[in-house]
This record gives C-alpha cells, sequence and structure tokens, in this order.
C-alpha cells in the first residue's frame, strides 16, 4: 500500500525538514499554516520543540531572550491573522499573548504602505493612452479629492488593464496613501504589487446569497485598514458573483457608518464579460446573467470606462482582431455558435496519440531545456476545457522532462472508519476537482500549481505556479514563478482535504497531500489572468461554456505563438478546421450598455 501512514509526528517531521535549510522567516510561514491547515493534535508541543529555530533572525538582532520570543510570536500572530486566525487560539503559552494594540494595528496599515512600489510603474503614467489617461486623471482626482466614485473599467485582453491598475496604484502609494489591490482569483491578484484574492482581503465567505456579510467586524483591524484606505481595485469583477460584490458594499457602508456606495471609498473594479463567468452549478444561461456584476443592484450606480486599443495588437493586428471578434461571438466569425479557426494555428489531426505529440512538440520544443531556462519555460503552458485532459498531458510531460522522479503518495482516510480497510485502494483512484492526486509525481524544477490559498499576502494563492526544488518526505520546497512575489521561496506541507460528497461517488473522505499539481497542461479556467509565450490548446471535446476559448487564445500576443488541436467530430472535411465557440450575447449586450 503507498499511502502514507498518518502519523502525529508527520507534522513535527516536515517543520525540521524545513529547519535544515535556515530561513527563519519562512519555517515561521510554515508553521503558522501548519496550525491553520493541519490541525496538530498539540501545537505548543510543536513550538517548543521549534522556537530557536524559527527565532535564529531575531536572536542576533534583540538584546533579550524574552524580545526575541515576543518578535517570533509577532511574526506568527501576522501570518495567523492574514489567514483570518488568532494565535491564542492555539495555546502556544500558558497565558494569553498580548501584543501592544498600536502596534498590531499599525502593523497591517504599515505593511500596505511598505508594499514596494516598482519603478517602471512610477513611471507608467507617462506611457498611458489617451482612454487610460482619462481613467487614471478621473480616478486619482476623486482620491485625492477624497470623494467617493466606483468606477468599472472594461476592457478585452490586452487593452492595458493591469498596467492601469499599476499606475494608479504606485501613484496612491507614493504619496504615503493606502491603496488595496484585490481580484478575483489568485493568479490575478498575484500580478499585482500587493495583491490579495479579494475573498481574503474582504473576508467575503465562498458561499454567499443576498443576505451574505464580509466576515469583518467594526473593530477589527482589518475594518481600520479599510477605513483609512483611499483606493480600492478589484481586478476581474465579472469572475465574481454579484453577492460577492454586494456583501462589499454593505461591509464598508457598516464600517464607515456611510450610506454611500461602498461607504464613500473611491473603488475600481475591472474585467471583461467575455472571460468566463461565475460558476453557477446546473446553471442556465439566465442564471449565469443574474449571477454577475450586471444584475447587481450596483451596476447603474458605476462610472463606466471601455478600454479598446489593443495594446498588443501592434505585434499582431489581425490576430487580436480576430480574438475580439471571437470574444463578441457574433457572424461572421461565430456562427451557431461555431467557429472556424485559421490553418496556421492549427495542428493537423493524425490520431489522438499522435496529434498530441505534435502539439507537445510544438508548444515546448525539447523540454529537456527546461531546467537550463525556466522562466521561459514557465511561459508556455497547453490548456484544455477538463481536469483529466490536464491530468493525461502532465503525466506525459513528466515522463519526458529531465530528472529523477519524485512520488507522493496521499494518506486517503474514510469518514466512517469502519470501512477504512476496504475503502482505501478505492479512494486512492479519485482525483474530484480542486484536488492534488494520490500519487503525485515530481522533478526538480518541473512547473507546479498551488490548489489552495494558503497565505495569499505572501503569494501563496489559488493558480499560484511554483517551481519544485527539492526533495524532502514531508515538505514541498518551492520557488514563486510568476507574478510580483516570484522568486520568493516557500514550504509547502501536506493538508487535509474534504472534497465534496457529490465529486467523489459519494463516498466521504479525507485526503491529506501536498497542495499542488503539475502546470505544464492547466485548464483554461485556471488561466485567467496570466499572459503566456506559447499557447498549445487541446479540444479533444468542444469547450462548453462562455468565454472559454476566447481565454484560451487571448493568453498569446501573435497567431503565430498558438497552437490548437481539436479532435474533428465527423469525418467531414469541412469540419476539421470548426469548433464550438460559446458566447452569452445577451450578458455583453448588458454589459456595454450605460
Amino acid at each position: 500500500m503507498h499511502g502514507l501512514l498518518q502519523r502525529d509526528s508527520s507534522l513535527e517531521d516536515c517543520l525540521h525538514e524545513a529547519s535544515l535549510y535556515q530561513m527563519p522567516s519562512s519555517l515561521r510561514r510554515l508553521f503558522a499554516t501548519i496550525l491553520v491547515y493541519c490541525n496538530p493534535t498539540n501545537p505548543r508541543e510543536l513550538w517548543e520543540r521549534f522556537e530557536q529555530d524559527m527565532s535564529v533572525d531575531f536572536r542576533s538582532t534583540e538584546d533579550s531572550m524574552l524580545n526575541v520570543r515576543m518578535q517570533v510570536l509577532h511574526s506568527i500572530s501576522f501570518t495567523l491573522e492574514s489567514m483570518g486566525k488568532d494565535i491564542n487560539s492555539f495555546h502556544l503559552l500558558d497565558d494569553d499573548i498580548r501584543f501592544d494594540e498600536d502596534q498590531v494595528e499599525s502593523r497591517e496599515i504599515d505593511d500596505e504602505l511598505a508594499v514596494e512600489i516598482p519603478e517602471e510603474d512610477i513611471v507608467a503614467s507617462e506611457a498611458l493612452n489617451s482612454k487610460q489617461r482619462h481613467v487614471y486623471n478621473l480616478v486619482l482626482g476623486k482620491v485625492f479629492s477624497n470623494e467617493a466614485a466606483t468606477f468599472f473599467v472594461d476592457g478585452p485582453g490586452g487593452t492595458g488593464k493591469t498596467f492601469l491598475y499599476k499606475a494608479l496604484l504606485a501613484a496612491v502609494r507614493s504619496r504615503k496613501l493606502v491603496a488595496l489591490a484585490t481580484a478575483s482569483s489568485g493568479v490575478a491578484a498575484s500580478i499585482l504589487p500587493g495583491g490579495r484574492t479579494a475573498h481574503s482581503r474582504f473576508k467575503i465567505p465562498l458561499d454567499t446569497d443576498e443576505h451574505s456579510m464580509c466576515c469583518v467586524s467594526k473593530q477589527s483591524v482589518i475594518a481600520k485598514l479599510l477605513r483609512v484606505a483611499r483606493l480600492i481595485i478589484w481586478d476581474e469583477a465579472p469572475m465574481s458573483r454579484k453577492q460577492h460584490i454586494e456583501a462589499l458594499d454593505k461591509m464598508l457602508r457598516d464600517i464607515n457608518d456611510s450610506e454611500l456606495t461602498f461607504g464613500g471609498k473611491v473603488v475600481v473594479f475591472g474585467g471583461d464579460f467575455r472571460q468566463v463567468l461565475p460558476v453557477v452549478r446546473k446553471g442556465t444561461r439566465q442564471q449565469h446573467v443574474d449571477a454577475s456584476l450586471v444584475s447587481s443592484y450596483l451596476w447603474p450606480t458605476l462610472i463606466k470606462f471601455h478600454l479598446t486599443e489593443n495594446m498588443r495588437a501592434r505585434l499582431d493586428p489581425a490576430f487580436s482582431e480576430y480574438v475580439l471578434e471571437l470574444g463578441n461571438g457574433m457572424p461572421p466569425i461565430t456562427v451557431d455558435e461555431t467557429i472556424k479557426i485559421p490553418d496556421g494555428m492549427l495542428v493537423p489531426y493524425e490520431d489522438d496519440c499522435t496529434s498530441l505529440d505534435h502539439l507537445i512538440n510544438a508548444v515546448f520544443h525539447d523540454i529537456h531545456e527546461y531546467s537550463i531556462n525556466i522562466s521561459a519555460m514557465m511561459n508556455r503552458a497547453i490548456l484544455t476545457p477538463k481536469n483529466n485532459y490536464v491530468d493525461e498531458i502532465n503525466a506525459l510531460l513528466i515522463h519526458r522532462f529531465p530528472g529523477e522522479i519524485k512520488r507522493y503518495y496521499s494518506f486517503d482516510e474514510a469518514i466512517d472508519a469502519s470501512e477504512q480497510s476496504v475503502m482505501e485502494d478505492f479512494l486512492n483512484t479519485l482525483t474530484p476537482n480542486g484536488l492534488p492526486p494520490h500519487e503525485l509525481l515530481l522533478k526538480i524544477n518541473c512547473p507546479t500549481m498551488l490548489l489552495r490559498n494558503i497565505n495569499p499576502s505572501e503569494g501563496l494563492c489559488n493558480g499560484t505556479r511554483l517551481i519544485y526544488r527539492a526533495f524532502d518526505r514531508n515538505v514541498i520546497d518551492a520557488e514563486i514563478a510568476v507574478g510580483h512575489y516570484s522568486g520568493k521561496r516557500v514550504f509547502i506541507p501536506r493538508i487535509p482535504f474534504l472534497p465534496n460528497v457529490d465529486e467523489n461517488s459519494g463516498f466521504p473522505f479525507k485526503r491529506t497531500q501536498f497542495p499542488i499539481r503539475l502546470s505544464f497542461a492547466m485548464t483554461i479556467n485556471k488561466s485567467q489572468g496570466q499572459t503566456l509565450d506559447f499557447v498549445g490548446i487541446y479540444l479533444p471535446q468542444p469547450v462548453f461554456s462562455h468565454g472559454q476559448l476566447y481565454v484560451a487564445l487571448s493568453r498569446a500576443k501573435t497567431a503565430s505563438t498558438v497552437r490548437i488541436l481539436l479532435r474533428p467530430v465527423s469525418t467531414e472535411r469541412s469540419e476539421k478546421n470548426c469548433t464550438k465557440n460559446i458566447v452569452y450575447t445577451e450578458l455583453l449586450r448588458l454589459a456595454s450598455s450605460d
């Protein structure tokens, strides 16, 4: 049996392995992650065992061991707070741990004010086009005059929305004012300096309805941060359900004692309604429309801007126009939800195995060069609609990737302990959506993707791409590969997952595994927010939801950096370069109306 034996010492082994790297700040973040996600039976025992390892850096600057201890605890506490937890709930000491209240309150604000402002973002305002500059001036005018306003910046991929956000953040932060950068997805958040997912920043419940509220009290440190914030940016807002944005509105009104929209704050939403919509289980088109921002009571109050000049179009204007027309879903590009793919983008179909091999070679060329030029290779990926296709491609590529393979097996535990002996082998065969596989195959320098929001304030979001750096039994040493936190080394422990019962044949179980999967290939939905140097699109079956084909193609910059493999739906020659393109045109009409 390959499954792990569940041992109380596995978390201690994990911390011990990480301590050998002598990176105390990373070790403290790992310790906090274990407290929150791994449910240790004796947190205090772990604290006492690893306190010295976690305090190495502070011992060189503090003059007493008491000060060292308080610095270590304060560091751990801050990480726990960013995950929504209180250090005293883990009982690391006999008495509650108390910090100077003013210091605690100021640290959250100080950390936002200390977000690094890249030089290129400071000078970005000089390179804005006319429409970007119009938005830039209007938003900053409201920020610096302390007036309430809410904006929505609409624009297809390549029109410079992220470039605009970065310029706005730099302008506000360079004046020592608080600007909060958020996004609907972890990947999009990681691109923005100081970015966080909207759910983690505003404590939005995962399951929401029209009565839902953000979990932020008026007396909390987060409430005080939000009160002093002069600008809030929420990228990829159309990917969120309307109830999430309405919950933010209600919370900001409450903590600011204001009846003004969003409590009188300057809020900039942005995104592209051509992209994949919020997921509504068993949803119809109308349910998807009803779930989106355009059906929110807030939509009519937003000041709307439409960015149209595609900054990438200078590289390939014809491709840019093709992708935009595809996203709009109208004739002559799309007829009866069907679109013709230009021959230059197609990988000719011969048979499943041969054609997929051709696609892989087109995207990755010589896979053995991956470890020599990691940054270039990390910007290549194959996109496909479903997880089972992702798994198929990743399994092929990890064996072609150079190096010694490392196998990590999960511990799968039936919730009903009496079924464990008969169910474990069956549970090992399951890989529900959002879970890592039972058998995780890795090699040094291979690309992976995080499957959980572990610590968004440190760049560890669902969808963050990582490079696997070292073999250890109980901890993964990885490096963040893209975005604002690129180059940062992090430790990842095994954590327990509880999949939805209806997604694993009706058997409730718990899987304990490293929260990552390979990312040579990824689902189209997971690729939102990324720009890639070379994009492969694998469609053994057509796309199945609004905007998927548009999202896949708009990850690329030019037609020459896209290759698409279609499995023909019939033997007719005319069908070999055609595929489905699902677009909810009624939503796009609503979104474009003022």
